[in-house]
């Protein structure tokens, strides 16, 4: 069973089948538009996915008409009306929609006796607006969906033990506040609270360590061991996203690999895993942990002992709080001894992004060029207690101003060979904006580039897929008018853009829905008239 997007003239992703000793691909489902989330049922005889439908007259007209604020998705586009629901198929048969109505489904996974399906979506009034998912189980031959969690939780993902009894999900308790922390839980099947299983670990989970090298995404939710004693799952407790065992009964958390990041993750019902990492001079490759870890692929082996790749030297610096601050610094290719060399600062997005043992082509990149690296996590970043994690929430170009302020001292005063008339700065996203931000606060950097970045976040909230939510969070304001409009303005690089002195490159995607192409063409024209 697998996807594919290029075996159709309209390159489409669809639902294929093919037998593990080879031959030609069957074409199972030909949904126009497109296959995700497929999964066998148990007994192998009927396969799950969601595909988008339309729920509103579909229409051949390049007019778009919208009435949801929720109209568009990075990386996906605009609805036009349609939704994401369920639907089987069995080989050679038709595929039947399974979920229908004004919601997405999502998640979705088979009971552990194939009789039923649960999903995550949220069916009231406010959904776009709400952080709140809810767990809903439906029979498998369709009909009224079921809801089993309460509507006070934000679900990511969830799966099922082995004897059906018992879910797990991913998720959180207070989908109201800001930056929180997602945990693990447990809730019975037939009813009862959910039961908090890591309210002692203090890292969220569901976070990777960044890297633009990755092969796969990580944190795919709640695993469970064949006998229904461990729960696994994968996240980042910064430098690695090490991979967990929790037992459910004493709520007993085991690190199991560490000193990596683990990207994705298989547990075979003997308790052996397969999962891929990587480190910070290496991409994914593929592990096998069977008493001791083996080493089961070597893809860029090759590659790598061609190249002169530099190695991240991790150093620190205590911030204005007296926290300990996470910094790195790579070394140019050539660098040589009581020579100087230009230094680039990297900046992460998010702003709950993280930096650690990830492997980073740019960064390489800069050094094979002769440029110093310099990266950083400062107050924001994820991978940290929580409390670390919110520290930027209500003070976005504050506090992280600061650390990196902060961290480009300590970094010229460690390494004294970085020539401090030739810093630049770029970063995207939330790097992009940090970047925009820091050239309006000061002129010790001597060129920045921004990559998809925010200018303006009274402008972002009305044209990126995702700015109307929580704009408490950049300035404490919660609305973007009135006297509040000048509260958000204050925290935008555009308000202080007649401060600007340098030269400053814009790399910006003209469909970012994220971070709209609008606020890489404001501040163009804005530093173009300054």
């Amino acid at each position: 069973l697998f996807l594919s997007n290029g075996r159709q003239p309209d390159k489409k992703t669809q639902l294929y089948t093919i037998t593990l000793s080879g031959g030609e691909a069957q074409l199972v489902a030909d949904m126009e538009n497109g296959v995700s989330n497929p999964a066998w049922s148990p007994d192998g005889k009927t396969m799950l996915f969601t595909s988008k439908v339309w729920t509103e007259e579909k229409t051949e007209s390049d007019v778009k008409r919208i009435k949801r604020i929720r109209y568009k998705f990075n990386n996906v586009g605009f609805f036009e009306g349609r939704r994401t629901h369920l639907f089987t198929v069995k080989p050679g048969g038709k595929p039947k929609q399974i979920t229908k109505g004004e919601h997405d489904a999502a998640d979705p996974r088979w009971g552990p006796h194939g009789k039923t399906i649960s999903y995550i979506t949220n069916m009231e009034q406010d959904q776009d607006t709400s952080r709140v998912n809810d767990i809903y189980r439906i029979q498998a031959k369709g009909g009224d969906p079921e809801k089993i969690t309460d509507s006070t939780y934000n679900i990511a993902n969830h799966s099922y033990s082995p004897d059906g009894e018992t879910m797990a999900f991913i998720g959180n308790h207070r989908p109201e506040e800001l930056a929180v922390d997602n945990d693990l839980y447990k809730l019975p099947v037939k009813g009862r609270e959910p039961e908090l299983l890591t309210g002692g670990f203090n890292r969220s989970l569901l976070i990777g360590i960044g890297s633009d090298l990755r092969v796969s995404t990580p944190g795919d939710g709640p695993v469970w061991s064949s006998d229904g004693e461990h729960i696994y799952f994968n996240t980042a407790d910064t430098p690695y996203c090490n991979l967990y065992r929790i037992n459910i009964g004493n709520k007993k958390l085991e690190t199991i690999v560490s000193g990596k990041t683990v990207d994705g993750f298989s547990v075979a019902d003997n308790g052996v895993i397969a999962y891929n990492a990587m480190t910070s001079l290496e991409p994914c490759e593929l592990y096998l942990l069977d008493g001791g870890e083996k080493k089961l692929s070597d893809f860029n082996k090759k590659l790598l002992t061609q190249l002169n790749l530099s190695t991240p030297e991790h150093f620190t610096f205590k911030n204005r709080l007296g926290r300990t601050v996470d910094g790195w610094m790579m070394k140019p290719s050539d660098w040589k001894k009581g020579a100087p060399y230009p230094c680039v600062l990297e900046m992460h997005g998010g702003p709950r992004g993280v930096y650690g043992e990830g492997i980073f082509q740019e960064f390489q990149l800069l050094c094979a060029e002769g440029w110093a690296v310099i990266y950083t996590n400062p107050r924001g970043s994820a991978g940290y207690e929580e409390e670390y994690t919110q520290g930027v929430m209500r003070h976005y170009g504050e506090v992280d101003y600061e650390d990196f302020m902060g961290f480009t001292d300590e970094a010229l005063k460690q390494y004294p060979w970085i020539d401090e008339k030739r810093l630049g700065l770029t970063g995207g996203s939330y790097g992009g904006y940090t970047t925009n931000w820091i050239i309006t606060q000061t002129d010790r950097f001597k060129a920045a580039v921004t990559c998809r970045s925010i200018c303006n976040w009274v402008s972002k909230f009305g044209v990126s897929d995702m700015g109307f939510m929580q704009p408490e969070s950049i300035s404490g304001a919660k609305t973007y008018w009135g006297d509040e409009l000048i509260e958000q303005m204050k925290h935008s690089p555009i308000y202080y853009v007649d401060r600007v002195k340098t030269p400053c490159l814009l790399i910006h995607s003209e469909q970012d829905y994220r971070c709209p192409m609008a606020e890489g063409e404001q501040w163009f024209t804005a530093l173009k008239l300054n």
